[in-house]
């Protein structure tokens, strides 16, 4: 990491009302887009190195440790979206992240999965990238997981410890492994 150009950085954000720590990881500085208003916190890394770029909207925070990670396919946070701490978002197949959405602790957003034929090495075989798309409004409870592909419409819950492999309704509560809707909000 450059010394300078992370100090040049942060110092541009300031400007725009934005916070982000001098103890923050940021790489691929010109890739990365903020709206007004963002936090980064200390410990919380951007890396948009190999990525067509990674786009916080307005009011975006990143608590510490979290990690955000552009990829192939790149990474959109929406207005006000919060990712809590040890949260991890991989934009190898692309995520986008609507409005007013809450990533809990330790969630995983994952947007590729390993391919595992039996003829090659899991090591040796490529990777299948899919998008992931998740709504407006959405909550993602403490450690789950959403795995590759997937859709999750807006204002859905998605419960601690949940994995999801399928898409989610719009309004949908989801919960366990793997995750099916238990109800819908009221």
């Amino acid at each position: 990491m450059n010394p300078l150009r992370h100090f040049l950085f942060v110092l541009k954000q300031r400007g725009a009302g934005n916070r982000v720590s001098f103890a923050a990881y940021i790489k691929g500085y010109d890739r990365i887009e903020l709206g007004r208003g963002c936090k980064i916190h200390a410990d919380a890394s951007v890396d948009a190195s190999r990525s067509p770029g990674v786009r916080l909207g307005d009011k975006v925070t990143l608590n510490r440790f979290a990690y955000v990670q552009g990829g192939n396919g790149g990474v959109r946070l929406g207005n006000r979206v919060e990712i809590n701490n040890f949260s991890i978002i991989n934009g190898t197949g692309g995520v986008d992240i609507g409005d007013d959405t809450l990533v809990g602790p330790g969630v995983r957003i994952i947007s590729y999965q390993h391919r595992h034929a039996l003829a090659a090495t899991i090591r040796s075989q490529a990777v299948d990238a899919l998008p992931i798309r998740i709504g407006r409004d959405c909550w993602l409870g403490a450690n789950c997981v959403i795995l590759a592909g997937v859709s999750i419409g807006d204002g859905a819950v998605v419960a601690a410890g949940a994995v999801v492999r399928e898409d989610v309704p719009a309004q949908a509560i989801v919960a366990g492994v793997p995750a099916t809707v238990k109800k819908f909000r009221e």
